[in-house]
């Protein structure tokens, strides 16, 4: 009978080691005015998934132990009813005159949060530019609550930012409120159906009084990182590592965190494109 004790204490030792197995699981957690022919021409988008969640990119599985990259879902709140994803692609003329496409970093579901009055948005331009933008801001219903044109000129393709702050004339985002932006490249004056354009969406969320303690007590700009990923604060994650990029271009371990964070929301395609200083002059209408 030595033969069944054996197997006994065998069977045993299997199921303590699925039991061991178990307890060692883990999960990741889940978190325009009415527009005239020659103003911005919004064209309707496609529905887009609003309750995406952030997973791992393919093949970066065995970097998310050694990397201090938080893991954090950047799609956790809704578009107003009355509203529609935006669209982070955006297409026009071909050929040299415009950009065949632009890209908005922002995550797949078009939506991002943010605590700060005046944020900053990045977009990807794929050739040098020398045109005239404009930036629109609407609210809930969208109606115009802000729209700026100015003439952009950079050196090379990359990716370029515009901020609100820049304009002492921009509007500070509510506390609670949903807008929608639009980014639009002018590429001709004669019409407004070549004109390249990207939007989205932004909430201004109020920050809780533990997470302002946490943010005050960091040490430094690095430090903020991990809270406002923990928060799902898009806006002020990207700038703030965009601005760390700048400062240090050969930190390996800033470049790293750029390319996890823009996988994580399926723009890995541009995660080795430069950050590109554009000049900006208001264009002012007469």
């Amino acid at each position: 009978m030595a033969w069944k004790s054996a197997l006994n204490t065998s069977a045993v030792s299997l199921i303590l080691s699925l039991q061991a197995v178990g307890t060692g699981s883990f999960f990741i957690p889940a978190e325009a005015i009415n527009s005239p022919a020659n103003s911005v021409h919004r064209p309707s988008t496609p529905q887009l998934p609003l309750n995406w969640q952030t997973a791992q990119p393919p093949g970066q599985t065995g970097n998310r132990a050694n990397s201090q990259q938080p893991v954090a879902v950047w799609n956790n709140f809704q578009p107003p009813e009355q509203g529609v994803p935006g669209r982070r692609e955006g297409g026009g003329t071909r050929g040299l005159v415009c950009p065949t496409a632009i890209t908005a970093l922002i995550p797949q579901s078009t939506m991002g949060k943010t605590i700060s009055e005046k944020p900053t948005f990045f977009y990807y331009v794929p050739q040098a530019l020398d045109k005239t933008v404009q930036f629109e801001l609407a609210d809930e219903n969208d109606k115009t609550v802000y729209k700026k044109s100015f003439r952009m000129v950079t050196s090379r393709a990359g990716i370029v930012s515009v901020s609100l702050d820049s304009d002492g004339n921009s509007p500070a985002l509510k506390v609670g409120k949903n807008y929608q932006w639009y980014f639009t490249i002018k590429c001709s004056p004669q019409s407004y159906t070549d004109d390249v354009l990207v939007s989205g969406w932004i909430n201004r969320t109020a920050i809780a009084p533990t997470v302002k303690t946490q943010l005050d007590r960091s040490p430094d700009r690095r430090a903020k990182l991990s809270i406002f990923a923990q928060q799902g604060l898009w806006y002020e994650y990207l700038a703030t590592l965009a601005q760390l990029r700048i400062e240090s271009p050969s930190d390996a371990s800033l470049a790293l965190k750029w390319s996890e964070v823009l996988s994580s929301v399926e723009l890995g395609k541009i995660a080795r494109e430069p950050l590109v200083t554009s000049q900006l002059t208001p264009i002012t209408r007469k």
